[in-house]
């Protein structure tokens, strides 16, 4: 009986591990998006009209 707990506990882990180094590398990926007023520094948006 012990065998088939530490198979479901081996299991469980394993999953789990899996599931955090997923979120682990879903939380480090790094989107790098271009600023639209990259080129006009220094401007507040609100009041550019």
């Amino acid at each position: 009986m012990a065998v088939t707990r530490l198979k479901r506990k081996e299991a469980k882990n394993r999953s789990r591990a899996t599931v955090r180094v997923k979120t682990i590398k879903r939380l480090k990926e790094v989107v790098n998006i271009a600023s639209p007023y990259k080129g006009e520094s220094g401007i507040i948006i609100e009041d550019k009209k």
